[in-house]
């Protein structure tokens, strides 16, 4: 245990200082679009769609405000599209010239954000993005050896081809995410639609026959369109065994966050650039386990104390078999009847020699933060001990 942790250590080491040799200077974007604060929203959701853009930075003058983001465009409900800049703008991570890369990579996963503002003082510099920050992945050769499965979500909701547009976007708020592969009755892979295609159409001011106009109220639209008529057909797919340096590559070269990863015609997990920078987020610096809870409403943040404290001792059950880096939880809630709603978490682990993941339903939030968390340490455990026992199987081949 001690050798493997010394060992895991200088590996990490090497991987942090090879990563965080790379400067945001030469990464970012030089050259990139901004609004002013009386633009509107109309007009704001039209150049981020133009410019391929999930944020987009609000500048008075050269002055940084803030950014606006797709996330909160589908978040806010009978939103008027007249509505200026400066009253939807959302504050961001500060990143300089200076930040090392994997801290970037933490601001990435804990603001959710693709693209951040690089400042000097209150000036914006450039832009960088996830794609920015996992470029610099393949050329590592400490990165060839891993492949698609271990960092892919083998857990991927989906949506149905016949489902509506709204209940696409409803899945995107729940689970925070901004692509969603699509199935058919039988199961399969037919499709991937984005938050870009619900946000064009949504928020465009298309409209019914009657509302043709750019101020209509975000609930006001024709949602009750099929997700089959907006996605994209045959998606870019990969498998469990492809090289986590070919998935790097195709994101950046086709642009693209998502990867659906399949088996025959059956989605079996997906890979994206969240779960790449995790593992860049994984090799930085830290005394503790860096730790984020997602998707916890206003009215369940009284729980996020018991959450903390059952997060914690699981992590330190852990810790006997293993190291661990950085974990990642999600909450969605659904059957909400009255007062009552249950709650779905999947938890992410990266450790010192692995990633796991666990999912855990339940009414109580605290007993499913529980569950989950002794789920994990139940898969750790069988994890470790299997390794064990292959060891042990091959120090018997060769003493015969």
């Amino acid at each position: 245990m001690v050798g493997e942790s010394i060992e895991g250590l200088k590996k990490r080491e090497l991987l942090r200082s090879l990563i965080d040799a790379n400067k945001v200077g030469d990464l970012m974007r030089k050259k990139f679009e901004t609004v002013d604060p009386e633009t509107a929203l109309s007009d704001v959701v039209a150049k981020m769609k133009s410019s391929d853009l999930h944020e987009i930075p609000v500048v008075d003058g050269k002055k940084l405000l803030g950014v606006i983001s797709y996330g909160t465009v589908i978040r806010k409900k009978n939103l008027v599209i007249g509505t200026k800049a400066k009253t939807m703008v959302e504050s961001t991570p500060e990143i300089s010239l200076e930040t090392p890369l994997t801290e970037v990579a933490e601001h990435f996963l804990s603001s959710g954000y693709r693209h951040l503002p690089v400042t000097k003082g209150k000036t914006i510099q450039g832009i960088i993005t996830r794609a920015n920050v996992i470029s610099v992945l393949p050329k590592l050769k400490e990165i060839k050896s891993l492949k698609v499965s271990d960092v892919m979500s083998d857990s991927a909701r989906s949506v149905h081809e016949k489902d509506l547009i709204k209940n696409a976007m409803g899945l995107m708020r729940d689970l925070e995410v901004r692509t969603v592969p699509v199935v058919d009755d039988y199961d399969r892979l037919v499709g991937i639609i984005g938050i870009k295609d619900l946000v064009q159409y949504s928020w465009s001011g298309a409209g019914t026959p009657n509302q043709g106009r750019k101020d209509m109220a975000g609930n006001n639209n024709p949602v009750e369109l099929e997700v089959r008529s907006l996605m994209h057909d045959s998606p870019i797919t990969l498998t469990a065994d492809d090289a986590l340096t070919k998935a790097i590559n195709t994101m950046v070269d086709k642009n693209i966050s998502t990867i659906p990863v399949v088996s025959g015609e059956r989605m079996v997990g997906i890979v994206t650039k969240y779960d790449i920078l995790e593992l860049v987020a994984s090799v930085r610096n830290r005394d503790m386990v860096y730790t984020q809870i997602s998707g916890l409403e206003e009215e369940d943040r009284f729980s996020l104390d018991t959450m903390e404290k059952e997060i914690q001792s699981g992590l330190a059950k852990i810790a006997k078999f293993t190291r661990p880096l950085l974990f990642t939880i999600h909450v969605s809630k659904y059957n909400n009847t009255g007062n009552t709603a249950k709650y779905s978490l999947i938890g992410r682990l990266t450790t010192e020699n692995s990633h796991f993941m666990s999912k855990a339903v339940d009414w109580s939030l605290g007993q499913a933060t529980v569950e989950l968390m002794d789920n994990l340490d139940r898969i750790v455990t069988e994890k470790k001990e299997h390794n064990l026992d292959v060891r042990m199987k091959k120090n018997l081949h060769k003493k015969v």
